[in-house]
């Protein structure tokens, strides 16, 4: 039963993440040029913006899907923790003017190490989704789980708000 349970909650937080994260780069491609230019070292064109929004929207279908829930697992979990490594790079340079652009591109979150864990954290439980054998989940033990996706996904944003307030009161947002 947990397991059924956990594999829902899991999938559903992970395909709202992704999938308002790539509707958000496919929807407005050069808000996120100047953001992944930066963690990138080099120009973006509007084309490689929409590309990663299509990979970040893939995974975040994928995962829901129990045929190709492996897949989506893994491409989620590289996702995450290759942003990690981006935006911990970013502040081993002290660039902590960069927005993270994790919440969109209008969000004041700034690179920070809190982030960096956040991603770390995160990763975790959605790669293991990746060794989580298909499960044929009940209506009930199916809407638990999308119960369990939503508060993942409240404590996410809540997450990303204290970390936002914290930059805040410390002086590094503007």
């Amino acid at each position: 039963m947990f397991s059924a349970v956990f594999v829902a909650g899991i999938a559903v937080f992970s395909a709202v993440v992704f999938g308002h994260a790539g509707y958000a780069k496919l929807r407005g491609p050069d808000d996120y040029r100047t953001i992944m230019a930066t963690y990138l070292g080099r120009p973006v064109g509007e084309r490689l913006v929409q590309a990663v929004g299509l990979v970040e929207m893939a995974s975040g279908l994928m995962i829901l899907v129990p045929m190709t829930r492996v897949w989506g697992s893994l491409g989620c979990g590289a996702l995450l923790l290759t942003y990690g490594a981006m935006m911990w790079r970013q502040t081993q340079l002290g660039r902590r003017d960069l927005r993270c652009g994790c919440s969109g591109p209008a969000a004041d979150t700034r690179v920070s190490s809190e982030l960096v864990a956040r991603n770390v954290v995160v990763a975790v439980p959605v790669l293991s989704l990746a060794l989580a054998a298909p499960l044929e989940a009940s209506w009930p033990l199916a809407l638990l789980g999308f119960a369990v996706g939503v508060f993942l996904l409240f404590a996410y944003l809540a997450t990303d708000q204290i970390i936002a307030n914290r930059q805040r009161v410390s002086g590094w947002a503007s």
